[in-house]
């Protein structure tokens, strides 16, 4: 008898949980811990037999409500070339126990297309909606092709990259910068000019304790304008201020005054 299996894609948002009723739909119970015994309901896919499959040994066996993963596995394992390629996609993922999510773009890592995760059983393919319809299908079914009982996590970048050479380069440094840029050998971009740090302490009974440390830099990659151009960085060790010339010029006068203040402070608490 042939079941009909809808099919197991679904959009962005909440996850779509096939009626228990279904092929492939999960027993009661799968998410509450380890897989054991049991785990989907499964789906009859035509065989040319009476929907049956043969096993690795060529008997016939058809999955039920207690097929393990291994013997999942081993069904999967046995179908032909031909059952494979002649089986709707949605029957291969609902026997397999594997959804699918088409999500955005920038819900995926930087450079990758589709990502797998999971097992035979309880799997979870993910394609980018960028990608275009003719090429979903056979990504879905190369994560297929490469399932097993063990969880494991599987990409895949574009068909095509850009060719890319590397070349050595000259950058062009400050006086102040006292970063090791001549060891530098990744993407241009992340190179940042720095001096060395200043420090301002507060001096305790255990030990001076930093309260502000400045330094020059420039940033010739930065989005913000203040950062390509030298500024001063102040660092309060929770966030970063960057400063240009003028209201760092504004800053160390505002310091001066308050170290004035301090110190006319203690004078007149010293009694003086």
């Amino acid at each position: 008898m042939q079941t009909t299996v809808p099919a197991t894609f679904k959009n962005s948002g909440a996850p779509v949980t096939p009626p228990a009723t279904e092929c492939g739909a999960r027993r009661p119970g799968w998410d509450q811990g380890p897989a054991v015994g049991s785990h989907r309901i499964p789906c009859t896919l035509p065989t040319g037999h009476d929907g049956g499959h043969r096993d690795g040994l060529g008997n016939e066996w058809t999955p039920t409500v207690e097929s393990t993963p291994a013997e999942l596995y081993a069904l999967w394992q046995g179908m032909t070339i031909g059952e494979t390629a002649a089986t709707p996609l949605p029957k291969l993922l609902a026997l397999l126990g594997v959804t699918v999510e088409e999500v955005e773009p920038e819900e995926l890592p930087i450079g990758i297309h589709a990502t797998f995760h999971g097992h035979i059983g309880d799997g979870q393919v993910k394609l980018s909606r960028s990608l275009p319809q003719v090429e979903r299908e056979p990504i879905v079914r190369e994560f297929l092709n490469t399932i097993t009982p063990d969880p494991a996590t599987r990409t895949k970048g574009p068909h095509r990259y850009r060719v890319t050479k590397q070349i050595t380069g000259t950058i062009k440094c400050y006086d102040w910068c006292s970063e090791p840029h001549h060891e530098h050998t990744g993407n241009i971009e992340n190179i940042v000019h720095q001096s060395s740090r200043i420090t301002l302490e507060l001096p305790t009974e255990n030990g001076p304790m930093a309260l502000l440390y400045a330094h020059i830099a420039v940033d010739p990659f930065a989005v913000d304008v203040v950062q390509r151009e030298p500024h001063i960085v102040v660092d309060d060790d929770q966030s970063l201020y960057f400063l240009p010339l003028m209201k760092s010029v504004e800053l160390s006068d505002e310091l001066i005054e308050f170290a004035a203040s301090l110190r006319a402070m203690t004078a007149k608490a010293a009694g003086k």
